[in-house]
């Protein structure tokens, strides 16, 4: 981890970018914490936009349309391609209504995408760090938010209490466990980078507090992403000599203090609070809990005595009788129109809205991700590239469990992954650093 990128006078247009890119891409904590924790703000959809507005000014460069950078040309042209898709059957096929919130949708995602053809390869190594250290940031301030909270109690799933009304009660976990994730990932892949003892401690310890923060959330799904991310890193990345080498590097002296550092450390934070690993432990016997349920509604299999139906899991299975239904129907042609059923089923509802076509490009685009991010945990090209890679892998759960395809909590991250994952770098040219910003595009 370089600190030396966060020195503002000289890194200051890429900071700056890179925090419009962040708050884009996992702007959401952020905006639940000044909106409804510190009340600053109108608790309403006009205070996002003025998030969104000012993260798009920030990431907007002097050379606005004059200077563009390639992204990657299949996850672009099938990105784009469904967008294109959605907003056609938004306006003609639709029998929902034109909503001023899926207008802006469709508008802040495109001037996202837009804005980040602007951005130089160069950037990916701040925007990491950027993307660490906010969503470091917002794990403080949901601690905070939970302190402050008199309704939050322990055994409740940690997430910000939404100030408007009507609003769902309990916040979103959801948003929670995934900034989780992110700083967990982002910790992870700079820790493998980082050669200073004291900065690998503090990123271990993020790591841990990560994962303390997804188990509270209670967010089945990220768990799930979680264990499909070791499963990657396992199946093609971890080798049995990798034992070997890193029981030899335990030997060295700056990797022993590392370890005395940590059980020390540890050991430190069970014997004055370990009311919280036992609070911790009771969070994951109630999310096994939850699985066994999820398996008793999806397969009517009951593992243990207590499984009882879940009723989210239900809504997924009717709505599979929903795409069966579209499949064997005139509708398969064409689709049923805009946000015309809720399936909670992304990869199922573009087929059931938009019809075959739709659903190739949604489909397309999504193994395309998975063949890029696969290609890069094996090669491990960049940080940046391998934090997006892994991040894609815990994500697409989702596309099984939970959204629409048409939400910004997917498409947001999917436009920094169209314009960096899959990247070529090697003939990017390497200008001196008071010469960075003059760098040619590619």
């Amino acid at each position: 981890m370089n600190w030396s990128l966060l020195n503002v006078l000289q890194n200051f247009t890429y900071l700056r970018y890179s925090l419009g890119i962040m708050m884009m891409f996992n702007g959401f904590p952020l905006i639940f914490f000044i909106r409804d924790t510190l009340k600053i703000g109108p608790a309403s959809s006009v205070f996002t936009a003025a998030f969104m507005i000012l993260a798009l000014l920030l990431m907007t460069p002097t050379h606005l349309f004059k200077r563009l950078y390639k992204p990657n040309p299949i996850l672009f042209n099938l990105g784009v391609g469904f967008l294109f898709i959605a907003f056609y059957y938004f306006w003609f096929i639709n029998a929902s209504g034109k909503p001023v919130a899926d207008i802006g949708n469709f508008v802040f995602t495109g001037a996202f995408i837009v804005l980040l053809l602007h951005m130089p390869n160069d950037i990916r190594d701040t925007l990491l760090i950027m993307i660490f250290l906010v969503s470091l940031f917002a794990n403080l301030t949901l601690v905070y938010s939970l302190l402050t909270d008199p309704n939050w109690t322990p055994g409740m799933r940690a997430a910000v209490n939404f100030s408007n009304e009507e609003a769902q009660p309990g916040g979103n976990p959801h948003i929670t466990a995934r900034n989780g994730v992110i700083c967990l990932v982002s910790a992870m892949v700079l820790l493998s980078q980082t050669k200073g003892v004291l900065t690998k401690i503090f990123l271990f310890f993020c790591a841990l507090f990560s994962i303390g923060v997804v188990i509270l959330s209670l967010a089945k799904s990220s768990y799930l992403g979680i264990g499909l991310m070791i499963g990657a890193y396992l199946i093609f990345k971890f080798k049995s000599r990798n034992i070997l080498t890193a029981i030899g590097g335990l030997f060295k002296f700056s990797n022993l203090l590392i370890l005395v550092a940590i059980l020390i450390g540890i050991n430190y934070f069970l014997s004055r609070y370990g009311d919280i690993y036992y609070l911790v432990m009771g969070y994951w016997d109630v999310f096994e809990n939850r699985i066994m349920d999820v398996i008793f509604t999806s397969t009517g299999l009951r593992l243990t005595e207590t499984a009882d139906v879940d009723h989210s899991a239900m809504g997924r299975v009717s709505g599979f009788g929903t795409f069966v239904e579209t499949f064997y129907s005139w509708h398969a042609f064409l689709g049923r129109g805009y946000k015309y059923e809720y399936l909670d089923v992304p990869i199922l509802e573009s087929f059931v809205n938009h019809g075959i076509i739709g659903f190739i490009f949604f489909a397309a685009f999504n193994i395309f991700l998975f063949i890029f991010a696969i290609r890069e945990v094996k090669r491990s090209t960049n940080t940046l590239s391998t934090f997006l890679a892994y991040f894609f892998i815990s994500m697409s759960i989702l596309l099984a469990t939970g959204g629409r395809p048409y939400d910004v909590t997917f498409w947001f991250p999917y436009a920094v992954m169209i314009r960096f994952l899959g990247i070529n770098y090697s003939s990017e040219p390497h200008p001196a650093p008071e010469e960075k910003q003059l760098s040619p595009a590619i």
